[in-house]
């Protein structure tokens, strides 16, 4: 088979929006980048993803004092220990340069008359989140003009599935890819990790097609560590006849929720001193699930009613939103944006076919986000040298909760960084490369051989997925994460015993999808309490023994933690 080389000083893999703003970063310091993607730029990766009616992005106002160092608070307390305090200042600390550079290049926030439109969004103790309608294709658009003007610097490759990270004396020093029929060797001074979350692990979620843990996969292979792994966000969406973001401020309109036989599905779930209308109440603050409140149990009473059988036969719940009208939610007390947010969801609803007043509708638990992922210091820099990483598959800034609208800002503020320090790392290097022919890893390596495995990829991507739906969710358990851990493990070893066939690239991804979600369950196996994101039954209380981040990285063949880092 054909190999194909190419040089450059800064390699990007993943065409999202931390991977963009990091290649701008970086051919603004004088250097060629190549940026590869899975996906064509434009459509690739979560910022793109059309999930929701709006996008939020969260900033401190710079004239108001004390405002910046608030938001900085507030992703700290969301943390619960668990986010690294340097990180979390810088990403508070930067945030508001990042609106004024995403205006300068298009990017339009809500406005009411001449101030910016913000509310306060999940976990946070002030409004600062700033709304940009058509969620996050806005900021894709501007992001790729900008690298169209960079062209002479900059270079893409769509459409190419990476297999493994190169690494020579410890260094990362590139990357092996596969596009039609011919492998592709890439030799960098520097490579970022843009590649973003994990959610197509689950049988529901709110991710496109190419969000399959490639990153996270590829930094431990090569041995770098990894920290969070366990605080998966989930959210409720709705399910049919469309799928959506269910955005929390709507629980204040307290709507009906039943299974497929109409019964209500709080019944039996509930400790005896909550109502519903206080689950609801608490979890108008925020959108995605977190143990840390009363608001838990919507996601419990939910994922029961499907897990148990009583889920529609779309597979989720019957929401009753008919008594939104206009006067009945101004009616309402407004301190999470309901007023404002809500003409805006009917709005962008009603224009994929769905009257929120008049139809029947039904939502769902659904994955959305890893808090977690490669450990990275404050100039993007994970624990092996030459390996930056940015957006959601960067680990440190966030931990158990994440502020919501902090992943998209966090994605430009790091994004940014990755781009500078990885250019400046390629310059350092000797003629800005490392050359790769004698790299620690050869052609023929377990990635190359799955490559051309013969496999019912269908098969083990229901499996996968309904097994981490099922116990990776919420409700975890010692006995469901160690059963996880077990089918996937299986089913790696599926993919590794099967007979030669054609090169099929998704091989790659449902293998490195299984690495990382073994990843994930082994960490919340190891996190025996109950904190923010992370829920488990048999410890549902949180446990000071475990204030502390934990971190994992390969050794030999083995998952090693890191004790209190």
């Amino acid at each position: 088979m054909m190999q194909l080389k190419i040089k450059t000083d800064v390699l990007i893999i993943g065409g999202g929006g931390s991977g963009l703003r990091a290649a701008i970063a970086a051919a603004d310091c004088g250097v060629q980048v190549m940026l590869v993607s899975k996906r064509k730029v434009g459509i690739a990766g979560a910022t793109a993803y059309p999930v929701a009616e709006m996008a939020g992005y969260n900033a401190g106002n710079i004239n108001i004092p004390g405002d910046v160092h608030s938001h900085y608070e507030d992703i700290m307390n969301a943390a619960q220990e668990m986010s690294d305090p340097k990180l979390a200042a810088i990403v508070a600390a930067n945030a508001p340069k990042t609106i004024s550079k995403l205006e300068e290049w298009g990017v339009k926030f809500e406005h009411v008359e001449d101030d910016y439109y913000i509310f306060k969004s999940c976990f946070s103790n002030k409004p600062r989140t700033h709304v940009i309608k058509g969620h996050g294709e806005p900021i894709i658009r501007a992001l790729k003009t900008q690298i169209q003007l960079r062209s002479g610097n900059i270079k893409i490759m769509d459409d190419l599935t990476i297999l493994r990270l190169v690494k020579k004396n410890n260094h990362v020093c590139g990357a092996l890819g596969y596009r039609e029929k011919e492998f592709i060797r890439i030799e960098a001074g520097a490579v970022i990790m843009a590649t973003g979350g994990c959610g197509q692990a689950f049988s529901k979620n709110m991710n496109p097609l190419d969000i399959t843990g490639d990153g996270y996969a590829m930094a431990y292979e090569v041995g770098a560590e990894l920290v969070n792994m366990e605080f998966m966000q989930i959210g409720i969406g709705f399910s049919w006849p469309v799928v959506n973001i269910f955005n929390g401020y709507i629980w204040e309109g307290k709507p009906g929720l039943t299974d497929k036989d109409g019964s209500d599905i709080f019944e039996g779930v509930l400790p005896d001193d909550l109502t519903k209308e206080d689950v609801m109440h608490e979890h108008r603050k925020h959108f995605p699930f977190s143990s840390s409140d009363c608001s838990q149990y919507l996601e419990i009473a939910v994922q029961r009613a499907i897990r148990s059988g009583k889920g529609t036969e779309h597979g989720g719940v019957h929401i009753d939103l008919h008594g939104m009208t206009d006067e009945y939610v101004n009616s309402l007390k407004d301190d999470c944006g309901i007023h404002h947010m809500w003409p805006i969801a009917r709005d962008y609803m009603k224009e994929k076919g769905v009257d929120l007043l008049k139809d029947e509708v039904e939502i769902a638990v659904y994955a959305h986000a890893v808090n977690g992922g490669i450990r990275i210091d404050e100039n993007a820099m994970s624990s092996v040298e030459g390996l930056f990483a940015a957006g959601e598959c960067a680990g440190g800034p966030h931990g158990a909760d994440r502020l919501g609208g902090n992943m998209m800002v966090t994605c430009q503020v790091y994004g940014e960084i990755a781009g500078i320090k990885a250019a400046e790392y390629a310059i350092r290097m000797e003629n800005g490369l490392i050359n790769t022919d004698d790299s620690d890893q050869k052609i023929g390596s377990v990635e190359e051989t799955i490559l051309a495995k013969k496999v019912n990829l269908d098969i083990i991507k229901k499996k996968m997925q309904d097994a981490a739906q099922k116990y990776l969710l919420i409700d975890r358990n010692e006995e469901g994460l160690s059963e996880y851990i077990r089918i996937a493990q299986k089913l790696e070893k599926q993919i590794e015993e099967a007979p030669e066939g054609e090169c099929c690239p998704e091989n790659i991804n449902v293998y490195h999808t299984l690495i990382t979600t073994t990843l994930m369950a082994e960490s919340a196996r190891r996190r025996k309490e109950s904190r923010g994101s992370h829920q488990r039954s048999d410890y549902p209380l949180k446990n000071k023994m475990y204030g502390y981040p934990i971190v994992i990285k390969r050794e030999n063949s083995h998952i090693a933690q890191k004790i209190k880092p």
